[in-house]
């Protein structure tokens, strides 16, 4: 099973080469440009970039980029989230939770909202830190599944749960900190 998925994944790559050997973009809806300006051990800021808004969308940590970016799914209703999050703050019995609920819910139209930005605009915003290009394929098992395109690198990974694309994005930023902070030490040598 593994050898499959492996070998899933490889095909994938492939596919998405052009003819001249670079990787290619896939235009849609679900694509985010996660623009990242600064960093340290504790806080990641930055902005994110979609084709629904003009203005970017300020974050201050990637837990709270995650969570803008899960906001706009939801309005898109593009991936479609296969479960419903449930809170403590949310009385469900108020809220209707009967079967009547469950056929409205499923009855809710995909609102289709105006692109405000052009697609090739918004890839093409440069975080000062990093930038990831982020495209979530699937909303299945209360999390995410995707890839994620580092671009200063030029490098793509796939990610099987929201969990495993942070780890991703914060081991590019840890690496990326740590690059900043020697070339610091090196200009102060000097």
């Amino acid at each position: 099973m593994i050898c499959e998925i492996a070998g899933y994944a490889e095909r994938m790559r492939e596919q998405e080469k052009s003819q001249d050997g670079e990787s290619r973009v896939w235009h849609g809806s679900n694509l985010v440009n996660l623009c990242v300006d600064a960093c340290d051990e504790e806080r990641q800021c930055g902005k994110l970039y979609h084709m629904y808004t003009k203005e970017p969308i300020l974050f201050s940590s990637l837990f709270q980029a995650v969570s803008r970016m899960d906001e706009l799914y939801d309005e898109l209703a593009f991936p479609k989230a296969s479960t419903e999050l449930r809170s403590f703050l949310v009385d469900r019995k108020a809220k209707g939770d009967g079967p009547e609920e469950e056929i409205r819910v499923q009855k809710a139209e995909r609102k289709e909202p105006k692109e405000i930005e052009p697609f090739d605009r918004m890839i093409r915003h440069r975080g000062a830190q990093a930038t990831f290009l982020i495209r979530v394929l699937y909303r299945q098992h209360a999390s995410w599944q995707g890839e994620v395109t580092w671009v200063d690198q030029q490098k793509t990974e796939y990610f099987r749960s929201v969990l495993e694309l942070i780890r991703l994005l914060d081991s590019v930023l840890i690496t990326e900190e740590k690059r900043t902070q020697n070339n610091g030490r090196l200009r102060q040598d000097e």
